[in-house]
């Protein structure tokens, strides 16, 4: 019975999470992949990519850890993308702790926050 009920509010919390913003960060993850996809150092980062993309379309029930295990390539992203997704992320979250509405997404902009500054150090189910 209590599957059912995670279930349930995880179909609902997505649901929600797509109408309020989440649609559109998985956008841009998806536009950063594909841009990543024209360049040779790009092509294994734009997977990655793609994969966040998703977990950016759908991030009810999942949860991220970061292990910093790849510093270099890490770095490189926060000079280049990372910070401006971060950042609309961020700005996402703080909209969000302000309206009634967007309450219950303020956890999972925080989420996907972390996981837009360091994307490539991040183990995520």
């Amino acid at each position: 019975m209590l599957w059912v009920i995670r279930n349930v509010f995880r179909i609902v919390g997505n649901f929600y999470w797509k109408i309020f913003g989440g649609f559109f960060l998985s956008l841009l993850w998806y536009a950063v992949g594909t841009v990543l996809l024209f360049s040779v150092v790009g092509f294994p980062l734009s997977v990655e990519c793609f994969r966040i993309g998703w977990l950016n379309y759908k991030p009810f029930g999942k949860s991220v850890a970061l292990i910093f295990d790849r510093p270099i390539i890490s770095l490189l992203w926060l000079i280049t993308f990372g910070w401006v997704i971060g950042v609309i992320s961020l700005v996402n979250a703080i909209f969000s702790c302000l309206t009634v509405v967007g309450l219950p997404l303020v956890g999972q902009w925080v989420k996907v926050c972390r996981l837009a500054f360091f994307p490539f150090c991040s183990v995520w189910k």
